[in-house]
């Protein structure tokens, strides 16, 4: 069993497009991932968080692009680094999303540098949209923090089989101060963070994956009037069940400021995957909303989606000024509570 663990965890460390990757020798290698799309909704007010998408034709407001080299220093060590043009940046100033070295022994695995923060199941992959059916993951869960998606610290991955066909993972981690800033409609935001704890666990198998992440972090917020240190505690489930054509996603995601969760059913013929996803997100943004979309494989490593998304808020919510899944309060704007979103969207790795 020991030498099982010690074969699989590289696998569960790399990424899952290490596949198409570009040898360059024996211990280096690059890979990439990119997407593109052409999108609108019907609504002046901008839609999601760093994405910001109106009533205009957009031709970059999902672009994404990123590059990855992996070098096996020695069969213990090895370096990876991974620079991402993120939506929200300019082609000329990507953002290094992760730079670490991780040592292996047995089924345990350490990392130090800038790492992923292990919240959600698509959380490694964000980025990579070959690697999910949808065109975005759904916004409900995963614009909840913001779109805050690394912390510089260690982690430790230690892997153990359950049985022949369960494997559990663990895997604790500490991040060390630093602030964060973000964009959110016309203010940026400023997170003077003081740490990032948290752990994930994960049991999968061959057709299904289960995941619990947790994440307690201190911080201080401006621009405020009075600031002051905040402690938050954050809580994610999903899972993941794949059954001859079918793939079924389900997350949720709760801390004291909000719950938000989603649904997602899709079914694979041949190379059409269609997909249906209903959300819900309370407290701070309140709003539901449904997707209907497929996806076409072109290739192994090339995909396109058709994707219709309707937002919706209650009027109540609405006059209140809440924001739902726009980054200002759409009655502020004077635009309506709802919007439909119109995507298409290439994606693609290397």
């Amino acid at each position: 069993m020991t030498k099982y663990i010690t074969l699989l965890l590289p696998l569960l460390v790399a990424t899952p497009f290490s596949e198409a990757a570009i040898p360059l020798s024996d211990s280096l290698s690059v890979s990439g991932f990119g997407s593109t799309s052409v999108t609108r909704t019907d609504n002046a007010a901008p839609l999601f968080v760093h994405r910001e998408i109106v009533d205009d034709t957009c031709f970059d407001c999902d672009t994404t692009f990123g590059l990855q080299a992996d070098w096996q220093l020695s069969d213990a060590f090895r370096a990876s680094l991974q620079v991402v043009k993120r939506p929200q940046d300019h082609w000329s100033d990507p953002e290094m999303e992760w730079g670490y070295l991780s040592y292996q022994f047995g089924g345990l695995n350490l990392k130090g540098g800038r790492l992923r923060i292990p919240l959600f199941l698509m959380s490694e992959y964000y980025y990579v949209g070959q690697t999910y059916p949808w065109a975005r993951p759904p916004q409900e869960v995963y614009d909840s923090i913001l779109g805050f998606t690394y912390f510089d610290g260690i982690s430790a991955l230690w892997l153990k089989e359950l049985n022949d066909e369960a494997i559990m993972t663990l895997s604790p981690y500490y991040g060390f101060e630093r602030n964060n800033t973000t964009r959110l409609g016309d203010e940026t935001l400023t997170f003077d963070t003081n740490h990032m704890a948290g752990l994930s666990v994960e049991l999968s198998g061959f057709n299904y994956r289960i995941h619990f992440g947790y994440m307690n972090t201190q911080y201080t917020l401006t621009p405020d009037p009075n600031p002051y240190q905040e402690t938050l505690n954050i809580y994610t489930l999903g899972a993941e069940y794949s059954w001859e054509g079918w793939q079924l996603i389900a997350e949720a995601q709760t801390d004291k400021l909000q719950s938000n969760w989603y649904l997602s059913g899709a079914y694979t013929i041949d190379k059409f995957t269609p997909y249906l996803v209903y959300g819900e997100s309370h407290h701070r943004r309140k709003s539901r909303s449904l997707t209907a979309g497929v996806r076409y494989d072109l290739t192994y490593t090339i995909s396109l989606n058709a994707e219709w998304q309707g937002v919706y808020m209650a009027r109540s919510d609405y006059d209140a000024l809440n924001p739902g899944q726009f980054t200002v309060p759409s009655k502020r704007l004077g635009e309506d509570k709802d919007a439909q979103l119109f995507t298409l969207m290439l994606s693609f790795i290397f």
